[in-house]
């Protein structure tokens, strides 16, 4: 499993979720067109994000101990 991230819409930085999927899992959320509700550490707001804005950042694995 991977992190999922998006792209701040405010700011553009790259946002990195506790969201964990593979490429497969992430495929199938974005063709049941599912919005994922997430805060943003740049701009200090929520943010609905489609799931087709959303990446599977493979090389970023979340830390199970940091995600308690």
């Amino acid at each position: 499993m991977s992190v999922v991230s998006y792209g701040c819409p405010r700011t553009g930085d790259e946002v990195e979720t506790a969201i964990q999927a593979d490429r497969l899992t992430l495929q199938r959320m974005q063709s049941m067109q599912l919005t994922i509700w997430v805060w943003c550490p740049h701009c200090m707001a929520g943010h609905q994000i489609n799931a087709s804005d959303a990446k599977v950042q493979e090389d970023a694995q979340l830390d199970p101990i940091a995600a308690r």
